[in-house]
């Protein structure tokens, strides 16, 4: 290792700070003629970092919009038990689209899958707009995730064509840019609110979203082509797939998908101990073991995992376990909060549960804020990322103790909480991105990193929501109990009826409980929200050990070498100009000097 970083350092001091690289997936990064090449963006640089912003802003509105209005599809078309896997199945997919995408543009090129990503979003909209049962809103939700997989390769392709100095801005800047996304919840409880067409009015917003923006970025977006890209090894398309990783991409596709499939039912179709959920956990960590093995010891042209990646530990492994405990934080907030608030905070009225739906999306932009005006300026990555894993794990301990007349406590701190979850995760990009000895790996490695915030999130969310459940479970029966106790009209042979009743907390369950009274049901509702309060403590102070973790994780990274942070950018796009009007060969072709 400490030999790897003597030859890095010895490259880096060769290289001006003013070259241009060529992107040669066949080979090591290799040096151009020297030329000067501005930090400032221009046009079309401009312009294809906005529509890479748009697929950014498209794929949030597949994650947080059908999210949102789960019970009213649930009620429109079901009851389904299934309809979790409305958003399960985006999680799915997204996990292994965007490392496998990721790996295949960086050999292919990025256009066409991004492309592609927006292409299939576009379709998951009208399946999920004209949806009539459940499956097919969960077909709906598989199509989104597979889009959004490719979507979410943005993050990789802004970072390679703007200065490398620039890269922290340019993942900043897409979190303030996704304020029409983060709104995506409120507008959906305005179109149930407003609209005959109800949740379905939802889709149809975002499939106009998605074919506007689909068609700005096939008209403005041109990195570097296929031809481009082999100029130099002269390879072609079909020489390239029979040097692909096939047995690579079969056993992370297949461990992935076999491990959420089995964190996902567990607790909810079988319980934990069934073969159903052990059998798919298990057989998945073993082929993403199975995927080490292979990477490490196959003599392979293009490995889908390079060992030369992990073996940078601390510049690139530790970045991803940042990233895996970050999600377990980012992605299961998305899933409590929205849960926590309608049942504790919100009532019934549609316009109020998109206000709150909304605090996560504003800490969010806060985030994009702090990453942009604050975290570009100081540097040391590494002490950064220890102090908002800190402030995170306080702002958990801190929900834990909120109660039913803490609201204005929630609030307050979830937005905070959610201003301190993102900064880490877009600094996790840049490390990596700016890490790599080889640009023609960023694909790959930005997308691992998404990858692995899946994967956390995925795991946090089936372990909170295995541990609020049971909470609840065991609370309900005391406090349904406490509650009804001073009410001398309600006869304690239905006690256990209401009790059942509270557990579903529905109206027509109270309705069968034999003499049942308003007040009975005001006090059985009552306890129903205190057994929840009891329940997202125990949440959230299980919460607070992945928040320690995070902080190990965070100390064992390593700060970005500063002398990376040059104007110098990875490609340029196609359709860019040099200084003095010439056309530029694309990314890494012969640049015109001043």
């Amino acid at each position: 290792m400490a030999q790897e970083e003597k030859r890095s350092s010895l490259e880096l001091a060769a290289e001006k700070a003013d070259n241009v690289y060529v992107e040669d997936v066949g080979s090591d990064r290799q040096q151009v003629e020297p030329a000067e090449m501005e930090a400032k963006m221009n046009w079309q640089t401009i312009i294809a970092y906005l529509a890479l912003a748009s697929q950014f802003n498209a794929y949030i509105l597949t994650l947080l919009i059908p999210s949102t209005i789960l019970p009213y599809i649930n009620a429109d078309l079901g009851p389904d038990p299934n309809y979790p896997w409305i958003t399960i199945s985006w999680t799915l997919c997204a996990s292994i689209i965007v490392s496998v995408g990721g790996r295949l543009a960086d050999i292919f090129g990025r256009r066409y899958f991004m492309l592609t990503g927006a292409f299939i979003s576009f379709i998951g909209t009208i399946v999920g707009a004209t949806g009539q049962s459940i499956p097919q809103m969960i077909a709906s939700g598989v199509i989104f995730g597979i889009g959004s997989g490719f979507q979410e390769m943005a993050y990789a392709c802004i970072q390679e064509i703007v200065p490398n100095k620039w890269r922290v801005y340019a993942v900043g800047g897409f979190e303030l840019m996704a304020i029409t996304s983060f709104l995506g919840p409120l507008c959906a409880f305005a179109f149930i609110s407003k609209t005959e067409l109800g949740w379905r009015a939802a889709y149809w917003y975002m499939c106009g979203f998605h074919g506007f923006f689909g068609i700005f970025l096939a008209l403005t977006y041109f990195p570097p082509s296929f031809k481009t890209k082999h100029r130099d090894d002269g390879k072609t398309k079909w020489e390239l797939v029979k040097e692909l990783d096939f047995v690579g991409l079969f056993l992370f596709s297949l461990g992935c998908l076999l491990f959420l499939l089995g964190i996902n039912y567990g607790g909810k179709q079988y319980p934990w101990k069934s073969g159903h959920v052990i059998g798919p956990i298990v057989v998945g960590l073993l082929s993403l073991v199975a995927l080490g093995f292979w990477s490490a010891y196959a003599d392979l042209k293009y490995p889908l995992m390079p060992r030369r990646l992990f073996k940078k530990v601390r510049r690139f492994t530790m970045v991803l376990g940042v990233c895996f405990c970050g999600g377990m934080l980012y992605y299961s907030m998305n899933v409590l909060w929205p849960r926590q608030s309608q049942l504790l905070f919100t009532g019934s009225d549609p316009i109020t549960k998109g206000l709150f739906a909304e605090q996560i999306p504003l800490g969010t932009i806060i985030a994009g804020l702090i990453v942009v005006f604050i975290c570009s300026h100081l540097g040391h990555e590494r002490w950064q990322l220890v102090f908002f894993e800190v402030c995170q794990t306080a702002l958990i301990g801190s929900l834990s103790t909120v109660g039913l007349d803490d609201k204005i406590q929630a609030i307050c701190t979830v937005v905070a909480l959610s201003s301190m979850v993102t900064p880490p995760q877009l600094l996790s990009f840049t490390m990596l991105s700016l890490g790599i000895d080889d640009q023609v790996d960023i694909g790959l490695a930005v997308g691992l990193a998404s990858t692995f915030r899946l994967l956390g999130g995925a795991v946090a969310t089936a372990i909170y929501t295995a541990i609020t459940n049971n909470g609840f479970a065991s609370h309900i029966a005391g406090t349904v109990t406490d509650n009804v106790a001073p009410i001398p009209s309600f006869p304690a042979s239905s006690l256990p009826a209401l009790i059942k009743a509270a557990a579903l907390n529905t109206a027509a369950a109270y309705k069968l409980v034999p003499g049942i009274n308003p007040q009975v049901i005001a006090a059985a509702q009552l306890a129903v929200k205190q057994a929840y309060v009891s329940a997202f403590h125990t949440t959230y102070l299980a919460a607070i050990a992945f928040g320690g973790l995070a902080i190990i994780s965070a100390f064992l990274t390593k700060d970005t070498d500063v002398r990376m942070k040059t104007g110098n950018r990875a490609v340029q796009l196609e359709n860019e100009k040099g200084r003095k009007g010439e056309d530029v060969e694309g990314a890494g072709g012969k640049v015109v000097e001043s």
